[in-house]
């Protein structure tokens, strides 16, 4: 539970110094990992999420989970769909140039 308070603290960190507008998604849960997060953008417009630990397995009798591609609770179990900005924005690396996914996609994308 720990790690979940101190996304909540980092929101009100964040909205109480000016820097509310940085918030990009979240705070939610992945479906996948079942870990809590938030993603903001830094004053260069990088996306950075903060991430708190997945499923913490021990036991080597688990059962696996499986998710379907398309299943939209994968992305997130809970917290908002991710923004339009998610899919169409993202920080550039030097000497690689974007291709198109090889993979068809159809994001479920908040309005």
């Amino acid at each position: 539970m720990r790690g979940e308070l101190d996304i909540i603290r980092a929101c009100d960190i964040l909205a109480t110094t000016g820097w509310r507008g940085s918030l990009e998604r979240g705070p939610g849960r992945h479906g996948i990992s079942n870990a809590f997060f938030l993603y903001l953008r830094d004053p260069d417009g990088h996306r950075i999420e903060l991430f708190t630990g997945d499923y913490l397995t021990l036991d080597p009798d688990f059962e696996p989970l499986g998710w379907k591609i398309d299943d939209p609770q994968r992305q997130t179990l809970w917290g908002h769909p991710a923004p339009k900005s998610w899919f169409e924005e993202g920080s550039e690396f030097a000497g690689v140039e974007p291709v198109e996914p090889k993979m068809p996609v159809k994001p479920m994308v908040a309005r």
